[in-house]
């Protein structure tokens, strides 16, 4: 678990506690959550592990194991149940395999099948059925991987980074036929599928020549989660931007066809190449925040207290909360309910040993991090963790 030191290093607002589910004793390298109907989490470990793990009795299930290529930013990452499940017991994953012989790797989104009980679920042998793969470079960084299941739409959804191994700035942003622009290419997009892997024939591209109709956004650089807001029905993507001090981080709001604008613009329409002109033609961010020392948007989720009542503080309900893994951090901001727009963001929860790689809403009300310390090998913090409220 992690250490009691460090914990009494964590900063939250009163009444708040930061809660160890699940520490690296039982999970190594997790990197994604999702919640099954019953409340258990089902996480992700980057080298290929699924477990579940029970909120309410701290005991940890390994599912199974998918078998994945962990070099880089590589590796088992995105999660999500069918939306009838348990009745339909399917898991959708996002991994990657190695083509070594051509150094390159492959992107994919795969279905399973699970087989046993509730509490103790297997991913069934020979069940998998990948519904899409593409190619990247080994030498490329930003691969995405983050997956959502739309409730209503009953589609998927799924990010791909745009896999840059180009160091020349101003030469990658002024490629017209760089990946996260072009529509012929998969990467830097949000993509939008059937839950068999099938274009949906309302996609922005579907009916394009030559377009890949599965995209349903562009124009991203590291995309890395999705969540839902059932009350306003808004998508938001946490999402890295650019390495120098002025670049922003950003929550986009995802709506089809937008084009975000990377590589050749940052936060609010900025020229990535000149970084002084305004650029028009682009949705600019939801949300966005200045680099400067670091920065790296991992999670954003707005705050809905639970059915049965109780759960966070009213100042909370309503607001949007953004994890920061090179920070640290969780920070809060209210929500115009008119404008569905983000004011100023303050402190939640600060001090954490270990960066946070995913921010989820669990259905008892509480927030829930991920925090995975040692960046590609296992590490001495990495946890489930839940943040929960008592009044004083």
């Amino acid at each position: 678990m992690l250490l009691s030191s460090a914990r009494a290093e964590v900063h939250l607002p009163a009444g708040f506690t930061l809660e160890v589910i699940a520490g690296p004793d039982v999970l190594s390298e997790p990197m994604d959550l999702t919640f099954a109907p019953d409340g258990a989490a089902w996480v992700t470990g980057r080298a290929g592990d699924l477990w579940r793990v029970d909120a309410g009795t701290h005991a940890v299930h390994r599912i199974g194991k998918v078998d994945t290529e962990t070099s880089g930013d590589r590796g088992l990452h995105g999660v999500a149940l069918h939306p009838d499940f348990p009745r339909t017991p399917q898991v959708f994953l996002a991994y990657h395999a190695t083509n070594h012989a051509t150094n390159q790797y492959r992107s994919r989104i795969a279905r399973w099948t699970v087989d046993g009980p509730g509490s103790a679920p297997t991913l069934k042998a020979g069940s998998e059925k990948p519904l899409l793969e593409w190619e990247g470079d080994l030498a490329g960084q930003h691969v995405g991987g983050g997956l959502l299941v739309h409730p209503k739409e009953r589609l998927l959804y799924v990010t791909a980074g745009e896999n840059n191994q180009n160091a020349n700035l101003r030469q990658y942003c002024d490629d017209p036929e760089n990946k996260a622009q072009s529509v012929r290419d998969l990467r830097g997009k949000v993509l939008r599928m059937g839950l068999d892997g099938a274009t949906p024939k309302d996609n922005p591209f579907a009916r394009t020549p030559g377009a890949q109709g599965l995209i349903y956004t562009r124009g991203h650089r590291q995309p890395w989660a999705l969540t839902y807001d059932a009350p306003t029905g808004m998508i938001l993507l946490a999402e890295n931007g650019g390495d120098l001090a002025d670049d922003c981080d950003e929550v986009n709001r995802i709506q089809p066809g937008a084009n975000y604008g990377w590589p050749k613009v940052f936060g609010d329409g900025w020229s990535t190449s000149s970084r002084s002109n305004k650029v028009e033609g682009f949705t600019a961010p939801w949300f966005a925040y200045k680099r400067n020392t670091g920065a790296s948007c991992v999670g954003a989720v707005i705050y809905r207290p639970p059915a049965g009542g109780g759960g966070y503080p009213a100042k909370y309900h309503g607001a949007f909360f953004y994890a920061d893994f090179a920070r640290k951090s969780v920070r809060s901001a209210p929500v115009d309910p008119a404008t569905q727009k983000p004011g100023e963001s303050e402190s939640f929860l600060q001090g954490l040993t270990a960066g946070p790689l995913a921010l989820r809403l669990g259905p008892d009300g509480a927030l829930y991090l991920i925090t995975h310390g040692g960046a590609t090998k296992p590490s001495a913090n990495d946890a489930l963790l839940r943040v929960t409220f008592r009044a004083q």
